[in-house]
């Protein structure tokens, strides 16, 4: 999805700003909805920012980040494989699925939604063995991005 907001050819959707922030928030539900588990989520919601060299006035990105903590990793571990069989039948299609290129080689999932034109980036890190007290917990990080929308006519975006 991102890809595409910096091609030329590329028309950015006319999108209401607090409609497409309600519409990330039920994209995220339904991600939660399918990951299935019972554990602390994030509380921060859907943001707006710039939509790379574009008119900050005109167009923008939705932006929505949260986490799920407090879940057995082995459970989290079912929940990505859940999500990988899981999306496609909603409307998504697997972009990656496997370890990513950090150090700790952290299961990731990558996913492209063309109809509501959002993309998907969820990481599985596993803090089992590495953690101190009061260090890191282990988590499903979900971030969740639109494609470049356009104010409508006669309105800018003023909500960064």
């Amino acid at each position: 999805m991102t890809d595409t907001n910096n091609e030329p050819s590329y028309t950015p959707e006319t999108r209401e700003v607090p409609e497409a922030k309600q519409e990330a928030k039920a994209i995220s539900s339904e991600i939660l909805r399918i990951i299935g588990l019972q554990g602390e989520v994030s509380k921060p919601g859907p943001g707006v920012s710039v939509c790379g060299e574009r008119d900050a006035d005109k167009f923008y990105t939705v932006h929505h980040p949260w986490s799920l903590t407090g879940v057995p990793i082995d459970d989290m571990k079912k929940a990505m494989t859940r999500l990988k069989e899981e999306l496609p039948k909603n409307g998504w299609k697997i972009v990656s699925y496997g370890p990513d290129k950090s150090p700790s080689k952290s299961l990731e999932l990558v996913a492209d939604s063309t109809k509501k034109k959002y993309s998907v980036n969820i990481h599985l890190y596993d803090e089992t063995g590495r953690t101190k007290p009061n260090g890191p917990k282990s988590k499903i990080y979900v971030d969740l991005i639109s494609a470049c929308f356009q104010a409508p006519k006669g309105k800018t975006v003023d909500e960064y």
